[in-house]
């Protein structure tokens, strides 16, 4: 696992402070999860990372961190693999409601992984799995990547922020993970050293299923008890500041438990 500071109490005020000067949970975010995750891999299961994807661990996982959205235009079939719709005003997620044909995020990542753990299977797919899993593992941890208020994810809600107007979802799937840092590396180490070890064990436990019930109730506690069901939303200054560091423990989050996932497939 990464190398935390040993006090707690100093690494929880860390990581929910200020961190150094990402971009985009869709580009930057993503290279975030896969950075920290592949510095906790096993020895073993980083050897099978390196074998799969052809390069060392963590370079091969940020490169491919965002490899399923990239082709996502050419394989259509795979765009419900990104997200699962739970209603906003639901307690959790339901299969036979939110994903009844098995097309969402929470039973895909399931599928990728019982590729990448079936030697059987070709290193081809299961080098794809592997890419799936680095991607979706992150999108499972985005509240509006689970959560929906028949407004397609947050997207038809409209901000007016710092003088432009942008959705939702693209102020939760860039602004915020902007605030934290440029530099994917430097803020996983970062991360890294401020998540406490028992924390980092404790969050390395659960299903798609469960983490997709904690995004969901991060919807609606920060986003939609916000908006009231509105559609036009005017922000204050201090949501940034706020929510930030909760864009980054749900980054933290989904890193620990991709290592956790690709240590016990591969490990």
């Amino acid at each position: 696992m990464p190398k935390p500071l040993k006090s707690t109490g100093i690494a929880l005020a860390l990581l929910l402070s200020a961190a150094p000067d990402a971009w985009a949970w869709g580009t930057e975010g993503h290279e975030v999860v896969a950075a920290l995750a592949a510095r906790a891999l096993t020895a073993r299961a980083a050897a099978q990372v390196e074998r799969l994807l052809g390069g060392p661990a963590q370079a091969a996982m940020i490169a491919d961190a965002n490899w399923a959205d990239e082709i996502r235009d050419q394989r259509r079939e795979t765009g419900r693999w990104h997200f699962v719709n739970i209603p906003a005003s639901a307690p959790g997620y339901d299969a036979r409601r939110d994903c009844p044909r098995g097309d969402c995020v929470v039973v895909q990542i399931g599928r990728d992984l019982a590729v990448l753990g079936d030697r059987r299977a070709s290193r081809a797919a299961r080098a794809e799995a592997l890419r799936f899993l680095i991607h979706l593992v992150g999108d499972i941890h985005q509240p509006l990547h689970t959560a929906d208020n028949g407004d397609r994810g947050g997207n038809d809600i409209h901000l007016r922020f710092r003088g432009r107007d942008i959705s939702m979802h693209h102020l939760w799937d860039m602004q915020l993970v902007e605030a934290s840092g440029r530099d994917p590396i430097a803020l996983a180490g970062f991360m890294a050293a401020a998540v406490p070890p028992a924390t980092w064990h404790a969050w390395q436990s659960g299903t798609p299923a469960a983490w997709a019930d904690q995004s969901l109730h991060l919807a609606q506690s920060d986003i939609y008890g916000l908006t009231k069901g509105r559609r036009s939303v005017r922000l204050g200054r201090d949501y940034i500041a706020r929510e930030a560091p909760v864009v980054r423990i749900q980054l933290a989050r989904a890193a620990a438990r991709l290592a956790w996932l690709i240590n016990r497939t591969l490990g």
